[in-house]
Parts: structure tokens; C-alpha cells; sequence
């Protein structure tokens, strides 16, 4: 028995010892939020956590809004937009081409001044991928978006077409269908980018990687040149 109420003993005292340390902390959490100083930190603290927790959902968010993707529909074109030096947007409208959702399909390119021409070189590598020559049409000198928006609406409008489907990479294929849209209204227009993902740009987590942040950053500068009526 004496042993036993040792122990009880014991326990006891730890149990008041450990009541009196929490106790202890509340008090000095007490008067640290009622001091003016205390309470600021304790907001600046909380904003703090607050910002850190919630910043990479924002900065997610905004690298997703970049991608408009559309429910494909049977269309008179499947346009690749230039500017790819993967070329994933021509393998993506051969792609669409071979599933038959449009019977034509768009290369577009410029003239470099020692004579390569970007488009040709993407027309040579759409028919490579099994689409027929007299299928694909190039628009040329595209030199940006806009540019790329005038000259597909113009052929549109010389070969009687009325809808395409627009391939582009997914940072650009917002700010691309808001251009084309607005350079060519009353016709349709359906958003199918490359699917994002390495090697390819990628929206999550874009700021911990060089290349995305770039592409990210340069993509957002655009869309602010292209409300403004910029070059873009």
C-alpha cells in the first residue's frame, strides 16, 4: 500500500505540475493578445500564414486561367497556330485531322531573311504525318497573333469557311481565341491546345520551375499589350 500511494502521489504532483505549466502559458498568451504590440503581431502572424498557404492556390488559379479548352465540334479547319518549335500544335491538328474533325487543316509561319520559311517547314511535317498536301493550307507572315488572327480570317473568308478548330499551346490559347474571335466575329471558333505537361508547359507549381516561369510571365505581359491594343 505505501508503495501504491507513492506512485498515486507522484502522479498527482505531475499531473499539478503540468496543470500549473499550461496555465502558465495561457496567462502569458493572455497578456501578450490584451498589449497593443501583441495583438499586431498576432494579426501580421496570421496574414503571414495566411498569404503563405494561400498564394500558391492563387498563383494556380491565374496559370490556369491562360487555357480555354472547348467541346470540339465538326469544323470547316484545324488551324496550328505558329510560333511551336516542337511542333506538338501540327502534330495535334494532324491529330484532330486524322479523327475527322475537320476536313482541311492550317499551317501558319514566316519568312526568315536568310529564306526559311516556318510554315512550309510545318506543311512538310503535317503531310509527313499523313495528311494530304492539297489538304492543308498556309497562312504566311504571321508575325504575331494578331497578325496570324487577320490572315486566318481572310482565308476563311476566300475559301467559304465558317468554323475551325484553333491549336495552339495552352498558355496561349486564351489570349489566342479572344484575337481570332475579335478579328473574326460571326464565325465559330473552337479552343483544342496541346495537352499540358512536360516537356511542355505546365500551369501547377509553374514558379518552381525556370522555363514556366518564364512562360508565364511572358504570356501575362501579353495579355496585358493585347487589352491595351499592343503589337500582340
Amino acid at each position: 500500500m505505501g508503495v501504491e500511494n507513492k506512485i498515486s502521489t507522484r502522479a498527482d504532483e505531475m499531473k499539478q505540475n503540468e496543470e500549473m505549466r499550461t496555465n502558465d502559458v495561457i496567462r502569458a498568451l493572455n497578456h501578450y493578445t490584451r498589449s497593443r504590440r501583441g495583438r499586431v503581431l498576432l494579426i501580421v502572424s496570421v496574414c503571414l500564414l495566411t498569404a503563405y498557404f494561400l498564394t500558391p492556390l492563387f498563383l494556380n488559379k491565374m496559370a490556369e486561367g491562360l487555357i480555354r479548352e472547348d467541346r470540339l465540334a465538326k469544323a470547316d479547319a484545324i488551324v496550328a497556330l505558329a510560333g511551336d518549335y516542337r511542333s506538338n500544335r501540327e502534330k495535334r491538328a494532324a491529330e484532330l485531322w486524322r479523327q475527322g474533325w475537320a476536313d482541311n487543316v492550317v499551317v501558319s509561319g514566316m519568312t526568315y531573311p536568310w529564306g526559311f520559311h516556318t510554315g512550309e517547314a510545318a506543311r512538310r511535317y503535317v503531310m509527313s504525318l499523313g495528311v494530304p498536301g492539297e489538304k492543308i493550307f498556309m497562312i504566311s507572315e504571321t508575325l504575331n497573333t494578331r497578325a496570324e488572327a487577320r490572315a486566318l480570317d481572310d482565308l476563311m473568308r476566300e475559301r467559304g469557311w465558317n468554323s475551325a478548330i484553333v491549336v495552339t499551346s495552352a498558355f496561349h490559347s486564351r489570349r489566342a481565341m479572344y484575337t481570332i474571335e475579335r478579328a473574326a466575329p460571326g464565325r465559330s471558333f473552337y479552343s483544342s491546345p496541346v495537352p499540358t505537361g512536360s516537356p511542355e508547359w505546365t500551369p501547377r507549381a509553374w514558379w518552381s520551375r525556370r522555363e514556366d516561369v518564364y512562360v508565364t510571365l511572358r504570356e501575362l505581359t501579353s495579355w496585358a499589350n493585347t487589352l491595351m491594343g499592343g503589337w500582340q
